[in-house]
């Protein structure tokens, strides 16, 4: 089975680091031309862009603040001077930060909420009616980057965990609302994977070893493992897989 891409113009948001790092390249190498959203640091953007540009696929960086809705509309508008349309989104931005109930304050809440949640909605709401704007050509889709805290809940990061909850339940609103337009939406919900966001948390004294014994397949996963499943999701092959979340933890939650 080849899962191929070619004629997909897909937007990856937070896409130049870790797990959108690796769904970027690996959406590229199937052949779709991609737009690689990123909030500030242009460092990774511009290293990502080397390494794109050297295999010579189409791409195209683009900086914006997924919660403001201003520059979202600014980022859309260059996709579609430039490609004349959209096929694919991928919400992959977000933050995870410690939050511990009766030592959070609000400002911690609403900063993570406001990230992960309100800016899966900005970009959501501004990319579909681009989506909708012509005739589909290619199967319209969406795919959420959730995580496993948003099924089971994660103790001390309680913001995070209600943030990818409400993306869950926003994907599965959208998977019923948008396919009569032929659209559909799914989530992926990592587990435990090595990235950039888990090093200080992995690197803790005995956490490695703690976390890989709760994980049937005893190891933490790459970033390769969830660009894996989006692409999959990304595929015609998945023409009929519409409001699921696809759990990629290696068993730790069933």
């Amino acid at each position: 089975m080849i899962l191929d891409l070619t004629g997909v113009r897909a937007l990856v948001t937070g896409g130049t680091r870790g797990i959108g790092k690796a769904i970027t390249q690996m959406l590229a190498a199937g052949g779709a031309r991609v737009a690689i959203n990123y909030k500030s640091k242009s460092g990774p953007a511009d290293d990502l862009s080397r390494i794109l540009g050297e295999r010579h696929f189409e791409h195209m960086m683009l900086r914006a603040d997924v919660t403001q809705e201003r520059a979202v509309g600014t980022m859309l508008k260059r996709i579609s001077e430039s490609w004349k349309g959209l096929d694919l989104l991928v919400l992959n931005h977000g933050i995870w930060e410690e939050g511990i109930l009766g030592q959070m304050n609000l400002a911690d809440w609403r900063d993570t909420i406001n990230t992960n949640l309100t800016g899966a909605f900005i970009v959501a709401n501004e990319c579909v009616r681009l989506m909708l704007e012509e005739e589909a050509t290619v199967p319209k889709r969406i795919v959420f980057i959730a995580s496993s805290a948003g099924i089971r809940g994660e103790a001390e990061h309680i913001h995070y965990a209600a943030s990818k909850g409400g993306m869950i339940a926003m994907m599965k609103s959208l998977a019923v609302e948008l396919a009569p337009h032929g659209f559909t939406v799914n989530a992926v919900a990592p587990g435990w994977i090595e990235t950039d966001m888990t090093t200080e948390h992995l690197a803790k004294d005995g956490m490695r070893e703690t976390i890989t014994g709760r994980i049937p397949l005893r190891r933490i996963g790459t970033p390769e493992d969830v660009a894996s499943a989006v692409l999959f999701l990304a595929s015609r092959q998945a023409g009929f897989i519409n409001g699921h979340v696809l759990r990629v933890n290696g068993g730790e939650t069933l």
